[in-house]
């Protein structure tokens, strides 16, 4: 099988080049020159990079949400409005969550050690299940005490103070997953991405509490408070159930989705339509936090000497890097398999 992953590694010394070998994709053979007008190979991106860029993220969704829970608590209850103060307690919940996917990105981009060789990745999508369970627990808070103030309804106050108070929240979220959005898409954090999926459902939340609240204060029917602290309190359990989904597909090792699992395949089977491999099978793949391990057999002739043997697995290797730059790829080499006499 190929060794360390994404490592490049040098033919034994003496050993002699593959004359059936082709370049891997994107590689020009030795000397050639470059076609013109080609661009410039793409940089990798850098892991370093990329995890500085999600903890500054967690970070300032953190201190975000802890911002908008101190403001949407102040004005509930100076206006006396159980649905603003719901949607106080969705940010609060908001804080502990962002908080606590800042610590697991950090300590999921921690190098390997003896006992986690594979690495920490999987603490970022302990950290989204926790999250779901943390946004549901305060979900059902918030669908008792809605139904409470539904059936005994208190009059509001302050109108300026709490429709001002939940208009800048809706817009500051809306900017705040925007932000979110772009990290996600950069860093492959699915911390991140359960941040942006939770934040986004808050902008409906607020756009919807804002609405009712204006209501209220226009008809005088106070049990719309009521009933807007049951809609966020549902909206809030669908989004729990949401990275509770996202958290536990990765814990239990799912399979990459398919459209990624086809882009792998495809580049194997255009070695083989190129006569570097004769076929591939038992591919598998898993995902841990950001990071995407695959796993594969390539067949190959039995009389291939070893040193070209290694090279087309380090191609193989190559080609699904090609399509899955940040994967941890392990090639295992087979001999053709018989064909029944």
């Amino acid at each position: 099988m190929s060794g360390p992953p994404n490592a490049a590694r040098a033919a034994p010394p003496g050993a002699l080049p593959d004359p059936t070998a082709l370049p891997g994709p994107g590689v020009a053979p030795a000397g050639a020159p470059a076609p013109a007008g080609a661009p410039a190979p793409a940089a990798r991106p850098d892991p370093a990079a990329r995890a500085r860029a999600a903890l500054r993220a967690g970070r300032i969704a953190a201190l975000t949400a802890g911002g908008l829970a101190l403001g949407k608590l102040i004005a509930g209850q100076l206006g006396h409005s159980m649905a603003v103060t719901a949607s106080a307690v969705d940010s609060l919940t908001d804080l502990f969550a962002s908080s606590a996917n800042a610590l697991a990105i950090q300590l999921a981009h921690a190098a390997p050690d003896r006992s986690h060789p594979f690495g920490h990745a999987k603490i970022e999508t302990l950290a989204t299940a926790g999250q779901g369970l943390l946004i549901g627990g305060s979900g059902v808070y918030l669908l008792i005490e809605g139904i409470r103030r539904l059936l005994s309804p208190e009059p509001l106050r302050l109108a300026a103070v709490t429709l001002g108070t939940m208009a800048a929240a809706a817009l500051i979220t809306a900017a705040l997953v925007a932000y979110l959005g772009r990290v996600a898409a950069r860093t492959g954090s699915s911390a991140i991405q359960a941040d942006a999926v939770h934040y986004r459902t808050d902008i409906a939340a607020n756009v919807a509490v804002l609405l009712g609240v204006a209501l209220t204060y226009a008809t005088g029917f106070s049990r719309i408070d009521g009933l807007l602290s049951i809609a966020v309190a549902v909206y809030i359990l669908t989004s729990a159930g949401t990275l509770l989904r996202l958290g536990v597909r990765d814990l239990i090792d799912t399979s990459a989705p398919e459209e990624r699992v086809g882009a792998i395949e495809a580049a194997l089977d255009a070695m083989r339509a190129r006569g570097e491999l004769l076929g591939h099978h038992g591919l598998r793949t898993r995902i841990a936090g950001s990071t995407l391990f695959v796993n594969v057999h390539i067949e190959l002739p039995g009389d291939l000497p070893l040193a070209r043997a290694h090279a087309r697995s380090d191609r193989a290797r190559d080609a699904i890097l090609a399509v899955e730059p940040d994967a941890e790829v392990l090639v295992h080499i087979d001999v053709e398999r018989d064909e029944p006499a």
